[in-house]
Parts: C-alpha cells; sequence; structure tokens
C-alpha cells in the first residue's frame, strides 16, 4: 500500500500522464472563444475584442450572413502542440430569419493576440 502512495502523487502532478497544453492554456483558449461568440451574440463590432486585456482576434464568414442567437461550448481539445480545438454547437438566424444549428470547431493559436478561427478540417 504504501509503494502506491507516490505512484498516486505522481500521477496527480503530472495529470494522470494525459497528453497535452496545460490547464491554464486550455482555459484560455476556452475564454477567448466565449468572448468571441459573447461578442457576435451581442453584434459587438470585432476591434472591441481586441481591446481586452487579452486581445483576441476573431473571424468567421458565418458573422457577415448569420446573427447568433446563442451556442453551446463542447469538447475543449488540448493535444495539438499548435492549436487548441473548441467545439461549439450555434444557433444562427440568417437575414431571412431561418433558424439554424451547425457545430463548428474552432483553432485557437495562443498569441498575442490570441487568433480564434473555424478550422477548416474539422
Amino acid at each position: 500500500m504504501r509503494n502506491l502512495i507516490p505512484l498516486a502523487v505522481a500521477a496527480l502532478v503530472t495529470g494522470c500522464g494525459a497528453p497535452g497544453r496545460p490547464a491554464s492554456e486550455v482555459e484560455r483558449a476556452r475564454a477567448a472563444v466565449t468572448a468571441a461568440l459573447d461578442g457576435w451574440k451581442a453584434n459587438e463590432a470585432p476591434e472591441k475584442l481586441k481591446a481586452r486585456p487579452d486581445p483576441v482576434d476573431f473571424a468567421d464568414e458565418l458573422r457577415a450572413t448569420h446573427a447568433l442567437t446563442d451556442y453551446t461550448v463542447g469538447k475543449v481539445d488540448g493535444s495539438d502542440k499548435d492549436v487548441v480545438r473548441v467545439t461549439v454547437v450555434l444557433k444562427l438566424k440568417d437575414k431571412k430569419g431561418k433558424s439554424s444549428e451547425r457545430e463548428a470547431v474552432y483553432a485557437v493559436a495562443l498569441r498575442a493576440p490570441v487568433v480564434v478561427s473555424r478550422d477548416p478540417y474539422f
């Protein structure tokens, strides 16, 4: 039993051996996506995101043709060394008033500013 205690402590310290980024980077990516989508939902100018304490550069071509009425953040994948991928279900309304739901995966590059863009491969 005494031999298992150091193993348990080591597993907790290393995050149970799961590959990926530190939790703080994953949370920073999630916060950037949430800020970007909150701004879109509120119909705020994209420049407002760049004025945040942790600036965000956000581009989504759907923004030009759809209003965002709601969204749900799903899986956050920090296993890629270049980007954190955040899966989101978007609830949209087009210019004719037709509602739709679409899943999107955003690739988040943790730079200054944080770059949030839709991942074309997902």
